[in-house]
């Protein structure tokens, strides 16, 4: 008699105890107490100089008696500060383990009742049966041992997370441990902190990262978030963790010193720009894209508010940065800086809204990257705009974050766009030329001029991979050189080659606006590349998606011998007749 083994029942795991929106609430409670605990420091610190108008015993008691309370609750304001973003940290571990565990029970429910209607069919079969009845048995056991390792790994990480949370209060439950430099700070922490790479490596990143346990990755976010929230090489996915943490705890203590009035003019900027990324956040967390259920969330990949005296530095994307098939990089051009980020959002949302529904099915996410310092000057000015230097410092760090994205996710490349618009345009160009800027394909729109490259063929993704997009009306792209003109030097006001000229040699793509003035180019113009349903917003969709070869192309401006530069487009009538048109699908703004 044959016989049929069948596999061993499996048990219930247990559910990991705490309820993550409490230990939330705990951690905001923790942030707040950093807030006040620092601010009452950093008063005791200027107390601790009364002036040159009192002098003698007095003022030197009381001297010395403020900056004891400053050196004793300053770092007693940190620990607090680490400890709450410990806590949360938590929290959201715990979210994402109680999330699984109902995964897990779904799993071995459905494990048993295949094991019951197994033994059901074995009792009730012939011996004809039972080549099928030992193929199902061996099926069955394979996805137990699948189940049970899973539980397993489950019980490990929860077991993990338990503990991280005894030791980041035990770390910080005395005096002294609160006023040490690394009160809250968990020795797990401490060591993975120590293999970190001392130079800016984005693979090496990487692989120290992916070295470390689930368990060192949460312990280093916790305490190190200014470190992992800029770390070219890293998961998307944590990066955002950290950044958060990040603004999470400036906007609790600047709003606390804000209600106080203690802000310095400093801080009172860091607070615009703390604000500014909170709105954009939600906007992108919350965003839906209309007419369908797609909702692919937020991810902040930069948070640096005091960077560039203040101007900030930003990258915020929709869609999943580690995941996503096709991801683009939008980089702005003059007078964006980080506290007008949550009105950019749109544009990025709009890319992303074009990308999907025009595309193939693949996924996406679309960054808005504020990387570099932008000229702040008004176009026309002398002065920052027509110097190419912030284009020149741009570039290299536009190139080291997509050498970051590349690293993060080695085994599953994502076909990559970079964007530049107006000045971004430049620093895109000298990213491409100067920096091998690892994209598959590069879009210029409203472009005053590529800086260094002469040619397309001078960009690090070749000729073919370039496309351009000129709205005839646009001031801004009116300043690129061309033909007799450029190489006369006559007027000099652009910064290089106009990517829609045949000098360059670019495809060049439709993108006039509906909206456009009649024969005056103006500033308008130069910010409609992304509106929705404009021909720039579909042919910017589809190169995004991959398909740059059925971008709707339009002829090349160029300079004949006997007048000023002529641009075809300029007497097109314009149309909103594209595919992805918002009443196909897509609805108002949201």
């Amino acid at each position: 008699m044959t016989t049929i083994q069948i596999p061993a029942p499996l048990p219930y795991p247990d559910r990991p105890d705490g309820d993550p929106a409490a230990a939330e609430t705990l951690a905001g409670t923790l942030l707040h107490g950093s807030a006040v605990t620092t601010e009452f420091a950093d008063v005791a610190a200027l107390l601790s100089d009364p002036g040159y108008m009192w002098r003698g015993a007095a003022s030197e008691a009381y001297t010395a008696h403020s900056a004891r309370f400053a050196k004793k609750y300053e770092p007693m304001g940190e620990s607090l500060k680490r400890v709450a973003r410990g806590v949360d940290v938590f929290a959201a571990e715990l979210r994402e383990l109680q999330s699984e565990h109902t995964t897990l029970v779904g799993q071995v429910t459905a494990y048993d009742r295949d094991r019951v209607a197994l033994i059901a069919d074995v009792d009730a079969g012939t011996e004809a049966d039972v080549p099928a009845l030992q193929d199902r048995a061996r099926r069955l056991s394979t996805q137990r041992t699948g189940i049970a390792d899973d539980i397993t790994d489950f019980q490990k990480r929860t077991t993990d997370n338990e503990q991280y949370l005894t030791r980041l209060f035990t770390g910080a439950d005395t005096e002294a441990e609160a006023q040490a430099p690394g009160g809250g700070v968990d020795d797990m922490a401490t060591l993975a902190i120590l293999t970190m790479p001392l130079f800016k490596d984005p693979k090496a990143m990487a692989n120290w990262w992916n070295g470390l346990s689930e368990a060192e990755q949460n312990a280093v976010i916790a305490a190190y978030p200014e470190k992992i929230g800029s770390a070219d090489g890293l998961p998307a996915s944590a990066r955002d963790r950290a950044n958060r943490l990040l603004l999470e705890s400036d906007l609790a203590e600047l709003h606390q010193k804000e209600a106080d009035g203690t802000l310095t003019d400093q801080e009172k900027q860091r607070l615009k720009n703390a604000e500014a990324t909170q709105k954009a956040l939600k906007y992108s967390d919350d965003y839906v894209v209309p007419g369908t259920n797609d909702h692919p969330g937020g991810q902040l990949w930069l948070y640096d508010p005091d960077a560039f005296n203040g101007d900030g530095r930003v990258a915020i994307a929709l869609g999943d940065l580690d995941t996503a098939d096709d991801v683009s990089v939008s980089v702005p051009g003059i007078q964006t800086q980080m506290d007008g980020v949550a009105g950019n959002m749109k544009d990025t949302a709009h890319l992303y809204e074009s990308a999907r529904h025009s595309g193939d099915g693949s996924s996406v996410a679309t960054m808005f990257w504020l990387g570099y310092d932008t000229p702040a000057g008004d176009l026309l000015e002398w002065g920052e705009v027509p110097s190419e230097d912030r284009a020149t410092d741009g570039g290299a760090r536009l190139a080291d974050a997509v050498d970051g994205l590349r690293a993060s996710r080695p085994d599953n490349p994502a076909h990559m766009t970079a964007i530049g618009h107006s000045y971004g345009s430049t620093t895109t160009s000298y990213a491409a030329t100067n920096h091998d800027l690892a994209v598959d394909d590069i879009a210029l729109i409203g472009s005053p001029g590529t800086g260094p490259a002469d040619h397309a063929s001078d960009f690090s993704v070749g000729a073919d991979h370039v496309y351009d997009g000129r709205n005839s009306r646009d001031l801004v792209a009116a300043l690129g050189e061309q033909g007799w003109l450029r190489k006369s030097q006559l007027l000099g006001l652009g910064l290089g080659v106009d990517p829609s000229s045949e000098d360059f040699g670019a495809h060049r793509f439709e993108a006039e606006s509906v909206n456009r003035a009649d024969h005056i180019r103006n500033i308008d113009d130069h910010t409609r590349y992304y509106d929705r349903d404009s021909e720039s917003l579909y042919n910017l969709g589809r190169i995004v998606d991959g398909h740059g070869d059925d971008v709707v192309g339009a002829d090349q401006s160029y300079d004949p011998w006997w007048g000023p530069p002529q641009d075809p487009e300029i007497d097109r009538t314009p149309t909103t007749d594209v595919p992805g048109r918002s009443d196909t699908g897509f609805g108002n703004e949201p």
